[in-house]
């Protein structure tokens, strides 16, 4: 009797809930028989939802212990959410399954009036829920293929499936493959289930990998489990993959193979030579304690560099595997499997016949977008975990060592280093003849998919140097469309420089990227574990660390002859390249480029500020590619004597009207130079130049120097201290705010082509002291001889006085800077490179 009443209790409340969540999701109610209910929705998504709702309302519901006591109604508490329930009340099995139309028949009741369904589908339907068990969500391949199809996983929350495998339906049905579907970040995806009831199995399902195996141009993420404690695991497996590359492709594996790589710009007509400039890893101080104080590590910066303590990747300490490292590996490979499940992903578990290790995954998705999210999401639920006191101890991590700037804490229980990058894969089968037969008649295709290290072996390295609990894209993955679908005011992007790492052939510039929440454990992370830095990241860009800094700004001209020029179009691509290249050679920072040529820069001082910037007009002056020659050699008779009758004019009235002669840069451009020059107040005047035929000679003579270079740049430098510096949110890069900024547009708009004007917020009496010779100011142009010894230049700072600029409260005072005897205008032999 007190069972029957328990059992009245639990039916209304049953019945209640699958009503009121009814109501609430948009379902409708077409029958029920006994405890049973019979419902359709008008798509995949709603019909998910109603699902969820009903699994997570009952296990939620205060139930009286009366109906605890009953059989299968006993409370589960979850190991991973604080005061939620795996099992709780009566355990309800539901189906789901997307008809056709013409599969199914909908017809008036002769009785009650309602309208009755029925049809091939129907019965599919209901057979579906007779072969799952209490609590199981069954979902029809056709359900699933539909949501997937129309992108509506995200409507449905990310919901986390499970391939079970196909499955013979009914007496005459087809096969039919079944999964099983949970919510994503519930304790309903704790339940375990036995295997489907009264339906006979035909291939065995993949799990997690609910989508077929990829090959060709994919997204591939790669995940380190506490890279710092599993390091051997990680570069056993990587280095076991390398022989194999080594192997087929006969491939060198020196440590020091960047050295010998050709830099692209070989190739390129814009020679410059190449000029060690290390990085200095002082200025990388605070990051380094910041990185090991999560630890409470106390070492001197030089203990940490010290290659032969190896400490940034390693401790020199004996590292065991406890039962509590055993349950985090254990809980994070089943979290970033159920995430894969949702974002669509595919787990690549054999390379090159070798299967993956636990603590590694290896996941290729169709889309970087999803490659993205997957990432962002995992940082995030791992972050969320409720891991236990004693698993962070496992680890060694200091709580109060690791907390946001408002006290939260950034780190929580295991770290996944993760990497994305963007390549071709391609796959085989471990157990195909030559012939195309297989060795084994087992016919699972999910366990026989291999793939080659191809691409896959870059992705793993990008993991294996990053920190865990960051995620590092390579330059191709950013490149490509991973923001479709993605909210940026979500997550925080971080520019780190360009690397020279392992198994990739040339350079590559690396990004980080981070949940909001979580931005600031860049403060904690280390530098990356490359082979090279070959150029600072934002986190150590200049300026980055509360220090004065000096902007630049180029403005690129073209004379209005040569605007619609093929010549000049391709001379503004050798000039943006030529400002990349020399940018290290004076720790130089790429900001922005806010137009065509039109470069946003900083620099950690004046010096390196006024030394690129003399170093740049030099080579503009000097390269063959900046010439008007070719230009002018190409146009007709009247425009080319138009041009003379222009250029004999006096060279002050050209200046003085630049607007009909220069315009700002409309397209890409660039320029020649074989003639031989000399400086002459403002403008330099031809000296002499075999190179040009005789009518051409007298012409180009009379040319001021603004008229022999397809382009010249207008470059203005401020000095100063910026208000702030962050990150870019799209591209990650060092941004500039304050008056700073805007002093250093204004004069480098007032500026003339081919000048260089400096002005300051700082006191610039001491800085302004370039060279060791008092009287004489000059600066050091690296990689200036052929010898790559560079060269000491004299130049003439010139006061021009208070200067009002408009958008700057106050005037300031403005110095133009020239070269007081360029090295290279008299007796020298005229070259392409300097």
């Amino acid at each position: 009797e007190q069972d029957a009443d328990a059992y009245l209790l639990l039916q209304e409340a049953h019945d209640e809930i699958m009503r009121n969540a009814l109501a609430e999701i948009g379902g409708h109610e077409v029958d029920t028989e006994g405890d049973a209910f019979q419902c359709m929705f008008p798509n995949v998504v709603i019909s998910l939802l109603f699902c969820f709702k009903v699994q997570e309302d009952l296990a939620g519901y205060d139930w009286p212990e009366s109906v605890l006591s009953l059989y299968g109604c006993a409370r589960v508490k979850s190991k991973l959410y604080r005061n939620k329930y795996v099992w709780a009340g009566p355990r309800v099995r539901m189906a789901v399954h997307f008809a056709k139309g013409g599969t199914y028949l909908a017809k008036s009741h002769p009785t009650t009036r309602r309208v009755a369904y029925g049809g091939k589908a129907w019965d599919t339907t209901s057979t579906l829920s007779d072969v799952g068990h209490g609590g199981q969500i069954i979902v029809s391949e056709s359900a699933w293929r539909q949501l997937t199809a129309n992108g509506d996983e995200g409507a449905a929350g990310y919901p986390i499936f499970e391939d079970l495998g196909r499955y013979q339906i009914g007496d005459q049905g087809l096969p039919m493959r079944l999964l099983q579907v949970t919510p994503a970040r519930s304790a309903l995806s704790e339940r375990e289930f036995p295997a489907l009831r009264d339906v006979d199995i035909l291939d065995r399902g993949q799990g997690m990998n609910i989508v077929p195996s990829m090959d060709g141009k994919v997204a591939v993420v790669c995940a380190i489990i506490e890279p710092s404690r599993f390091i051997g695991v990680a570069e056993r497996f990587i280095t076991l993959i390398a022989k194999r590359e080594q192997a087929s492709k006969d491939f060198s594996m020196d440590e020091n193979k960047m050295d010998s790589v050709a830099s692209p710009l070989a190739t390129s007509p814009v020679f410059v030579p190449e000029y060690s400039n290390e990085i200095d890893l002082m200025s990388l101080n605070n990051t380094v304690r910041r990185s090991t104080s999560l630890r409470g590590d106390e070492r001197s910066l030089g203990e940490l560099l010290n290659p032969q303590n190896n400490v940034l990747k390693e401790e020199n300490t004996t590292l065991y595997f406890t039962d509590e490292h055993q349950q985090a590996v254990d809980v994070v490979v089943s979290t970033l499997q159920s995430l894969v499940s949702q974002f669509g992903g595919y787990v690549i578990r054999t390379v090159e016949e070798v299967d993956t290790p636990k603590q590694m995954m290896v996941i290729a998705f169709k889309s970087s977008s999803s490659a993205v999210r997957f990432a962002l999401a995992a940082q995030t639920t791992l972050m969320e975990y409720p891991w236990p006191k004693e698993v962070n101890e496992a680890f060694g991590y200091n709580a109060k060592a690791c907390l946001s700037r408002n006290g939260t804490p950034l780190f929580n229980g295991p770290c996944v280093a993760m990497s994305a990058h963007v390549t071709k894969i391609e796959k085989f089968s471990m157990f195909e003849r030559d012939d195309g037969s297989f060795r084994t008649n087992h016919m699972n295709v999910g366990h026989m998919v291999c793939y080659k290290y191809n691409g896959i072996l870059q992705a793993l390295e990008l993991a294996f140097i990053a920190n865990g609990g960051q995620t590092v894209l390579s330059s191709s993955f950013f490149d490509s469309k991973w923001q479709r679908g993605l909210s940026l005011s979500q997550t925080q992007v971080t520019d780190l420089g360009a690397h020279g790492v392992r198994y990739f052939s040339h350079p590559v510039k690396l990004i980080e990227i981070l949940p909001k929440i979580l931005q600031e454990r860049t403060d904690f992370f280390s530098p990356l574990a490359s082979q090279r830095i070959l150029s600072v990241g934002a986190p150590n860009a200049p300026g980055a660390h509360g220090e004065p800094v000096a902007l630049v700004f180029t403005y690129p001209r073209v004379a209005q002859e040569f605007q619609n020029s093929e010549h000049a179009s391709q001379a503004v691509d050798n000039f943006s390249e030529t400002v990349r290249a020399l940018l290290p050679r004076y720790n130089g920072y790429e900001s922005q480029e806010v137009g065509t040529g039109c470069f946003f820069l900083s620099f950690p001082s004046v010096e390196d500020a006024v030394a690129w910037s003399i170093h740049l007009q030099l080579i503009l002056r000097r390269s063959d590619w900046n010439s008007t020659e070719k230009a002018f050699e190409s146009r007709d008779c009247p425009e080319k004597q138009n041009l003379s009758r222009k250029s004999s004019s006096k060279s002050d009235s050209v200046d003085s009207k630049m607007g009909d002669y220069w315009g700002p840069l409309g397209s890409s451009s660039f320029s020649w130079m074989e003639g031989q020059v000399q400086e002459s107040n403002a403008d330099f005047s031809i000296v002499s130049s075999d190179s040009f035929g005789s009518d051409q000679n007298l012409t180009l003579r009379n040319m001021t120097i603004r008229k022999r270079h397809l382009v010249l740049v207008q470059i203005g430098i401020s000095y100063g201290m910026p208000t702030k510096v962050t990150p870019h949110v799209q591209t990650g890069r060092a941004d500039y705010f304050g008056p700073i900024v805007n002093l250093s547009a204004r004069v480098a708009k007032g500026t003339k082509p081919g000048d260089v004007h400096l002005s300051s917020y700082e006191d610039l009496s001491e800085t302004l002291r370039f060279g060791d010779d008092p009287d004489q100011q000059s600066c050091y142009l690296k990689g200036m001889e052929f010898a790559n010894e560079g060269k000491w230049v004299d130049v003439d700072l010139s006061d021009e006085g208070m200067r009002s600029f408009k958008g700057v409260k106050d005037k300031r005072r403005l110095y133009s800077v020239k070269v007081s005897s360029d090295p290279y205008s008299l007796r020298a032999t005229p070259t392409s490179s300097l």
